[in-house]
């Protein structure tokens, strides 16, 4: 139960920390500006943006990743299952 509760701490600081790093960020003095997002669903990543091309890389990379990271993790899990079914 106190891990639970550390785990939620450590996510609330982590965001505030976020926050509080957004609102004191120095704007640049030129205009131009990107955003992008991923979301993952399964193992299908969904890329957006607007901007330049090259804030776009970070988020295909991430995506690769993440795919890659689910697969190995789906394919474990599946592998476990059926060890532990062989040992009953």
């Amino acid at each position: 139960m106190r891990l639970t509760i550390i785990g939620f701490l450590i996510i609330f600081i982590g965001m505030l920390l976020i926050i509080f790093g957004s609102i004191s960020q120095v704007t640049p003095q030129s205009t131009s500006s990107a955003i992008g997002g991923l979301v993952l669903i399964g193992p299908i990543p969904i890329f957006f943006g607007v901007g330049p091309h090259q804030a776009l890389l970070p988020l295909v990379t991430l995506g690769i990743i993440f795919t890659i990271i689910s697969i190995i993790f789906f394919i474990l899990s599946i592998y476990m299952f059926r060890k532990n079914i062989e040992n009953r």
